[in-house]
């Protein structure tokens, strides 16, 4: 059933994109999707590569958002970022209780705004940045007073300070470079237990489902379990005299 619902989103976004290009190249102006996932990006990035007569760029508020807008213009005109609809608002808080990502998204979502209205959120100690449509944010700073049990103060943002997701860098010695081991060392969990993952259909490769445990991981590729996060094999350090691999890999925190 999730892979019907699944199969039915991706058609019904695949329309959506047909009516934006088709938009853009008769008027002449630039058309934009609302958040995408990073699955949604590869799939239409793979799906309109040929399409001739207009250009397609994905940007999410900075340089490593992960949920990105697609912006659709035509080949001649220039990719402007700052022309994307989207905003940020800034969240701050006083309480000694922990306050999550899930709290501050849910908190959103409660409001009633669609989870595609809604970018990155960033999380640094006692304040989050929240990355989403330009239409929602005053709805939103109307909205919220609180996030979970604290009492919260939101505005709008308009100067975005330096944002990077929080990671740390894991260094491994493995058997291969089979998609099992890395997922085992990257998560710290048994092989026996990545495989199973694997198979359950809960790990992802570049944002695409994998059921192969042996398929070949290469640097720079991004393996997400669901529900568990998201790494990266950042480099092949090298090999021991046992034939076995030295890798680094980084985990989103």
């Amino acid at each position: 059933m999730e892979d019907v619902k699944s199969k039915y989103a991706d058609e019904l976004l695949i329309r959506r994109l047909e009516d934006l290009i088709e938009k853009t190249d008769k008027s002449m102006t630039e058309s934009y999707t609302d958040f995408l996932d990073p699955r949604q990006q590869a799939l239409i990035s793979d799906s309109f590569k040929h399409v001739k007569g207009i250009s397609m760029e994905f940007y999410g508020g900075y340089e490593e958002a992960e949920r990105k807008i697609c912006g659709i213009f035509n080949e001649y005109d220039g990719f402007n970022k700052n022309a994307f609809p989207i905003s940020f608002l800034h969240i701050c808080w006083k309480s000694p209780k922990k306050v999550s990502h899930r709290d501050i998204l849910g908190s959103i979502l409660g409001t009633g705004i669609r989870r595609d209205k809604v970018g990155d959120i960033i999380q640094k100690d006692q304040e989050a940045y929240v990355c989403v449509h330009k239409d929602i944010v005053d709805y939103l700073i109307m909205s919220i007073d609180k996030v979970g049990s604290a009492t919260v103060h939101i505005e709008h943002c308009y100067i975005l300070p330096e944002l990077s997701k929080e990671c740390k860098i894991l260094y491994a010695t493995i058997a291969s470079l089979r998609l099992d081991a890395v997922v085992a060392a990257g998560f710290g969990v048994s092989r026996t237990r990545a495989v199973e993952a694997i198979r359950s259909s809960k790990v992802f490769v570049n944002w695409k489902p994998e059921i192969s445990s042996s398929k070949d991981i290469k640097e720079g590729d991004v393996i997400s379990w669901r529900g568990k996060g998201r790494i990266q094999l950042s480099n092949v350090v090298g090999s021991t005299k046992k034939d076995r691999v030295k890798v680094a890999i980084k985990k989103y925190i």
